[in-house]
């Protein structure tokens, strides 16, 4: 019983570490906002947005909404609890994550809780509130299917049809289970003890979890998202496509299991299954060249690394590793153990209602750049709606101000090659004044240190009509 007890509480605090390194509103974050608000919209219409309605330079433009089902149930905890809502779903997205990845590893328990925790701490960079969390989850869910050898690989039509709703970030699950035939492939090329029915297996339950993935609003448009984000023309302009700084503060627990991963592979390459090197390794590289993805390797990783580690540890550091065996609860503070795990939940929940008071969140608008108070300037001006806008503004502004169509937004895959347009003209390039003639541009809301803003300042005809540290505000007229 003091046994049980004490992993029972160890397991039940990790899990609220968990919950309350994962609840926490990324405001900064600029597409939670037009994910918001296209949440609403549909709510409010009873129907998906099928062409795009919230800019003047793409109106009705085709975008196929992958993450229409995501983004609805944002909305739901959003209308339901405001930003504790949204907060309560990114801690309960980062507990979901860390319970599977729990549930799958391999290895001694106290290993396992500490590779918990630094995946937890890994999710404090991510936008967990985002329709993108479920991709961490199915990943782990498909993952488990494949590693487990064919647990609950019956649904997974299923959960295609649910991810392809849910996110358009689907194609991962299929690069999980091109990893399985891959391995299997390989082994039974070289007799290495493949299983032709389990390999059989994996194919067709693919290409039924493929046909699930048309059951959509949208069709076969589904199926070009994963290449439309591949291709689209802002990807080298945008931090979350670019590779990480590997020693940088941020990104200190990937870098760890980054370490961890390719220590595994070298001392432990004889016994690893080809399946978890080539996830492990594929992954890796894959997160080393976009911090997009370093959120599922890190969560890929600990998974597999766990049994390895707790093995190494137990051969050449037993020590290192708890047993959990006590003669004497009292002398090692068994009955404190109810009183910390109560502990943990009131610090829990009191960092969960912090994080989201709505001071709070003004605040880290502010911190976070956001154009608050132009925002507020321009509700009440009058100014003219023709609008040119900083990309990494456009999602607030389809949300906090909705009556102007926004130049530009988080919605890359949309504008694709007029994020070119868009970035020349921001940057004041040869052409600019042709750009704000073609859209009848009138007004503009950027950074007051931008290329643009230095040359309105100067140009003819355009006059400063608000301005504070964050925004300036321009619009047609004056001298």
């Amino acid at each position: 019983m003091p046994t049980l007890a004490l992993r029972q509480s160890l397991v039940a605090i990790t899990f609220i570490f968990c919950f309350i390194m994962g609840a926490r509103l990324q405001v900064s974050d600029p597409d939670l906002y037009w994910h918001l608000r296209s949440g609403q919209v549909m709510l409010d219409t009873g129907d998906v947005i099928r062409g795009d309605i919230f800019s003047h330079t793409m109106p009705g433009g085709h975008r196929p909404h992958h993450e229409w089902l995501g983004e609805i149930v944002m909305v739901v905890f959003y209308n339901t609890l405001g930003h504790h809502g949204l907060t309560l779903l990114a801690g309960l997205f980062v507990v979901a994550a860390c319970g599977l990845a729990f549930w799958m590893m391999r290895g001694e328990l106290s290993i396992k809780l500490i590779l918990v925790v630094v995946a937890a701490l890994s999710t404090t960079n991510t936008a967990m509130a985002r329709p993108q969390a479920w991709m961490v989850v199915f990943t782990l869910v498909i993952m488990a299917m494949v590693l487990r050898r064919g647990i609950g690989l019956r649904w997974l039509p299923l959960v295609m049809i649910a991810w392809g709703n849910l996110h358009g970030g689907w194609v991962v699950g299929f690069i999980v289970l091109g990893a399985g035939i891959f391995s299997e492939t390989v082994k039974l090329a070289l007799q290495r003890g493949g299983d032709v029915r389990w390999l059989g297996a994996l194919v067709g339950w693919s290409l039924a979890g493929a046909a699930g993935l048309t059951i959509n609003p949208y069709g076969f448009d589904q199926l070009l998202v994963p290449f439309d984000t591949l291709t689209q023309a802002a990807r080298p302009f945008l931090a979350e496509w670019r590779a990480p700084e590997l020693f940088s503060s941020t990104y200190l627990p990937f870098t760890l299991l980054l370490g961890l991963g390719a220590a595994v592979l070298i001392g432990y390459r004889r016994q690893i299954p080809l399946v978890e090197a080539v996830l492990l390794i594929g992954f890796g590289v894959w997160a080393m060249t976009s911090a997009r993805v370093i959120i599922l390797y890190v969560f890929v990783a600990v998974v597999i690394v766990a049994p390895y580690v707790s093995a190494f540890i137990e051969r050449f550091a037993p020590r290192l590793i708890p047993t959990y065996t006590f003669t004497d609860p009292v002398r090692v503070g068994l009955p404190l153990l109810p009183s910390l795990t109560i502990l943990a939940i009131v610090l829990a929940l009191a960092s969960f209602s912090y994080n989201a008071q709505p001071d709070r969140i003004a605040a880290a608008s502010r911190t976070a750049n956001l154009p608050v108070a132009a925002v507020e300037y321009l509700r009440g001006s009058g100014a003219p709606r023709e609008l040119f806008n900083s990309y990494t503004w456009g999602g607030y502004l389809i949300y906090e101000l909705p009556e102007y169509p926004v130049f530009i937004d988080g919605r890359a895959d949309l504008y694709d090659d007029f994020f070119l347009v868009y970035n020349n003209t921001y940057a004041a390039r040869d052409g600019w004044r042709e750009t704000f003639r073609e859209y009848d541009i009138q007004t503009v809301l950027i950074p007051p240190r931008s290329r643009l803003a230095e040359a309105l300042r100067v140009e003819p005809g355009w006059s400063v009509a608000y301005e504070d540290i964050t925004a300036v505000v321009f619009q047609v007229g004056g001298e």
